[in-house]
């Protein structure tokens, strides 16, 4: 009988090892497990979002951006991609005012990355054709920049914290139309304005690509007889290709790496 109690001791003494003992191992791994959070960030915009023109389909700056964020947080870095091809700043804005899982993803996001504004030349190019003068799109310039108010307080309202980076627009026609009245002047002053912009609010940045336009070397084709710019899509001389997205990636990480406090954890 009293060998019995002995033994039953024994069992209990040794079950309350086995409990201390795990947890022990389950309090010494949430440091570890703390560590391995993701890092997430919310992409929303037109087709330089969504990474039309990257022959790796992998989503253009949004897939890029992954590995130098992953480097500097230590973390899992994931990007939620909401690029829709064609979309204007309106566009754009509404699905940020309207869209539950895009609005879900902007309120846990750590960075927020916007491109806007291309389409909405484009629109003005199809009204008005070449003779587009800077008068005319001055009038698609105050409705970009009412939206572009609109989508920033939104976006604020929903997460407080997150610093917000807008992409200028550049000129893919640049090489292509050089006689085009006013076209330079006409972009240089958009993406001067949405400068500006970005400077009304905290924790908003410009982010300036319009090096797309200006590329070191040009491509010069002997069999086409045509020059083309090194960093576009060739298949429509619009869109980024693989090179012109790295730029972009570069431009961004660069200005994230100027405003770090604001992000890193």
């Amino acid at each position: 009988m009293r060998r019995r109690k002995v033994l039953d001791i024994k069992r209990i003494l040794t079950c309350l090892l086995v409990i201390i003992f795990a947890g022990r191992i389950i309090w010494s791994s949430q440091p570890v497990q703390a560590q391995q959070k993701s890092f997430p960030v919310t992409a929303v915009g037109d087709s330089l979002t969504y990474g039309v023109g990257d022959p790796t389909k992998r989503g253009g700056y949004c897939y890029l951006i992954q590995k130098p964020l992953k480097r500097a947080t230590k973390q899992k870095v994931h990007v939620d991609n909401f690029g829709i091809s064609g979309e204007t700043s309106k566009q754009i804005l509404k699905r940020v005012q309207s869209k539950d899982n895009l609005r879900q993803a902007l309120k846990k996001s750590r960075i927020v990355i916007i491109t806007a504004g291309g389409n909405d030349v484009m629109h003005a190019l199809r009204a008005q054709g070449l003779k587009l003068s800077q008068s005319q799109l001055l009038k698609y310039q105050d409705a970009y920049t009412a939206n572009m108010n609109n989508m920033i307080k939104e976006i604020r309202s929903l997460n407080s914290r997150a610093p917000i980076y807008i992409y200028g627009i550049y000129n893919p026609y640049a090489i292509y139309f050089k006689k085009v009245p006013g076209m330079k002047m006409a972009i240089d002053n958009w993406n001067q304005n949405t400068r500006l912009l970005t400077q009304d609010y905290h924790r908003v940045h410009f982010v300036d690509i319009s090096a797309l336009a200006q590329p070191k070397k040009l491509q010069y084709s002997k069999k086409n007889q045509e020059t083309t710019n090194p960093l576009l899509y060739t298949k429509d001389y619009f869109h980024p290709n693989r090179q012109g997205y790295q730029l972009m990636t570069d431009k961004l990480w660069k200005k994230l790496q100027a405003t770090k406090t604001e992000w890193r954890p």
